[in-house]
């Protein structure tokens, strides 16, 4: 964005002022007029000062990003791990929260990373709610109830016996994981959807880069893709994709996982895979379970590494097709393959 100072006019102007207001600025009379006049000036390095900015009264980039960040309350925006990490002033008071009433986070900065992400599930698994790390208006209720806690700032510790005792960045780290965006059965020949079909890779990006954050080398395998080296797929510890189910009944609904039929132990660690993955979608989702099973499944990992076909829900059914239309639903697809990837990678 270009840089605003004393002088300059208009709707961008008045963009700025809004926040500098709603953040308790005085603008006077005039309040939000879209003129960039002393107040506005003095209210901007004001704001520069206490966020710890370069004091010089012009909204640049980085003001103007600051700006945004400090206007989030609590419960304005879904947050979850993400690349980019989500920032805001949201984030740190969660953050301020959840380390009142005992769910360590680490350093209060106002960012959504791993440590973060950690506690809120630590939260949730012992308030009864789904352990889903995604923080909605259900989390913010529970945490709403504890204000009697927040109150008074004194730390509390919220044992949690049936927590996970290995770090999550342990298991991962290095495992090399294959998400093959382009994954089907053999039996699919048809003519793939092409909303389908981008769903399909946008959960597969999704859980990729949850994957990354917590330190495996994901490997996205698809047609759009760069071609992989020779001997790459014998490297691949796990391959996994995502296919939204299809039925003539519309009424079909439900999760499902299958995993590549082969030989030996193979096959074996494949249908472990998938029923770790497949107990997480239906904890996390609340669908109906339609069981795990052997197929013919397209891969191009030609290796020994385990490889599932997630198949989280129908589209062809619409309720379920509207869910698929809502981003944090997505990205609680994800979070449930992402957790049964780990239940399986700690069996090991």
């Amino acid at each position: 964005m270009q840089a605003f100072s004393k002088g300059d006019l208009g709707n961008e102007v008045v963009d700025i002022q809004l926040k500098l207001s709603t953040l308790g600025y005085n603008l006077g009379l005039n309040g939000a007029d879209g003129c960039f006049g002393e107040l506005t000036e003095a209210a901007v390095k004001a704001f520069q000062h206490r966020r710890g900015l370069t004091i010089t009264g012009i909204v640049n980039k980085g003001t103007w990003k600051a700006l945004v960040e400090a206007t989030y309350k609590l419960g304005d925006r879904f947050l979850y791990l993400r690349s980019p990490f989500f920032r805001g002033d949201d984030v740190r008071e969660l953050q301020t929260s959840l380390n009142t009433i005992g769910f360590n986070t680490g350093k209060v900065d106002g960012i959504y990373g791993e440590t973060t992400e950690r506690a809120l599930r630590e939260f949730q698994r012992n308030f009864g709610l789904t352990s889903d790390g995604i923080f909605g208006p259900t989390t913010l209720t529970a945490i709403r109830n504890l204000r009697h806690l927040l109150a008074d700032k004194v730390s509390r510790i919220f044992p949690d016996p049936h927590r996970d005792q290995a770090s999550a960045i342990s298991i991962f780290q290095s495992k090399k994981i294959a998400i093959e965006l382009d994954m089907r059965e053999q039996a699919d020949a048809g003519r793939d959807d092409p909303a389908r079909g981008e769903i399909n890779r946008e959960l597969g990006m999704r859980l990729g880069n949850l994957l990354e954050l917590l330190g495996a080398h994901v490997f996205y395998l698809g047609h759009n893709e760069s071609a992989t080296p020779t001997g790459f797929d014998q490297d691949i510890e796990l391959s996994i994709g995502f296919m939204l189910n299809t039925a003539t009944n519309s009424k079909s609904r439900g999760s499902t996982v299958v995993y590549c039929c082969s030989l030996g132990e193979t096959e074996e660690h494949g249908q472990i895979l998938a029923a770790s993955v497949q107990e997480e979608l239906i904890r996390c989702l609340g669908t109906q379970d339609l069981g795990v099973a052997p197929s013919e499944i397209d891969s191009r990992i030609t290796g020994t590494a385990p490889a599932i076909l997630i198949k989280p829900l129908f589209f062809t059914n619409s309720k379920e097709k509207a869910q698929l239309d809502q981003e944090v639903f997505r990205q609680k697809i994800a979070v449930a393959a992402f957790d049964g990837i780990k239940n399986y990678l700690q069996l090991l």
